[in-house]
């Protein structure tokens, strides 16, 4: 490759890596970051720089960017992201108070087609005035019907918004309906087997997992052992946890019945098959079924 600029059969046959590499060597934002450009810098930190457009929309337009070169939104990274947009609202008031201006327009094109002219992401915050002689950026109406794209979008949008959780060590557990919870429980004979044979195995696992403490909450796990027993795992509506204090330290009805059906199941307890799961992977499963 030349010392210049590359010749066109050199870009066909350069690597992602090498293509990106080039795009950063030629962005002029990279280059006002180094000092190498001048221009007016209003703000700074070892993340972000804000500077003054050359070309401005009203008096005080300034662009904030990172100092990381990122040529479209999605290909920021995550640290870097929450750096720049945790301070665009103090910059904005900054901005506005600084004029002064009565609001400000944060403005954002990420890629080509979206309007996006620079090789380097940007954040514009526009000062606005009620007679700036701008628009405000209306985005037209137009009868268009969006039934058919709403289950895909939607499946998307919840998978890209739990595969981002679980990178951050968060995991959204929607807390299920006695119905749901019922029907999983008819479904998976290993997790009624834990709860009718160990609940205390099950109650120790929520102490330490807040998403299983979710997805029982409100529910009795003694309760719904014995109810798991006599097979009735449809009347969840009846194991809901209560305090339950007894008077003159008697045994409860639940109490006397919890021993009754220990002693049944040891009876009827059948060797474990060597491939039967780990409880906490079947319970790391079962609370993933309402991850969001």
């Amino acid at each position: 490759m030349s010392e210049t600029q590359p010749t066109e059969e050199e870009l066909k046959n350069m690597s992602p890596e090498e293509l990106a590499e080039l795009q950063k060597k030629n962005c002029v934002f990279c280059r006002i970051i180094k000092g190498e450009v001048p221009t007016h810098k209003v703000y700074e930190d070892s993340t972000m720089i804000g500077i003054l457009d050359i070309y401005p929309s009203t008096k005080g337009h300034v662009i904030l960017l990172p100092k990381e070169h990122a040529p479209i939104m999605p290909l920021i990274p995550p640290d870097v992201f929450k750096h720049l947009f945790s301070k665009i609202k103090y910059l904005a008031k900054g901005v506005k108070d600084a004029l002064p201006s009565e609001r400000s327009t944060i403005f954002i094109a990420n890629g080509g087609v979206a309007g996006q002219q620079s090789p380097h992401f940007l954040v514009h915050v526009v000062p606005r005035n009620s007679d700036d002689g701008l628009t405000n950026f209306d985005v037209p109406k137009k009868g268009i019907s969006q039934e058919d794209i709403f289950p895909t979008l939607k499946m998307n949008l919840t998978k890209m918004m739990q595969s981002h959780l679980q990178r951050e060590g968060k995991i959204a557990i929607q807390t299920p309906s006695k119905d749901q919870l019922a029907e999983v429980l008819d479904q998976n004979q290993q997790l009624r087997d834990m709860i009718i044979n160990n609940p205390d195995q099950v109650k120790a696992a929520m102490e330490t997992n807040p998403q299983l403490k979710v997805l029982f909450n409100g529910i009795d796990i003694d309760k719904l052992s014995v109810k798991l027993k006599t097979g009735h795992s449809s009347e969840l509506e009846q194991v809901s946890a209560e305090p339950a204090p007894t008077e003159g330290g008697e045994a409860s009805p639940v109490d006397n019945k919890e021993e009754e059906t220990k002693e049944e199941s040891k009876k009827e307890e059948k060797p474990k098959q060597d491939k039967k799961e780990d409880h906490h992977s079947l319970l790391d499963k079962v609370t993933h079924m309402f991850s969001k």
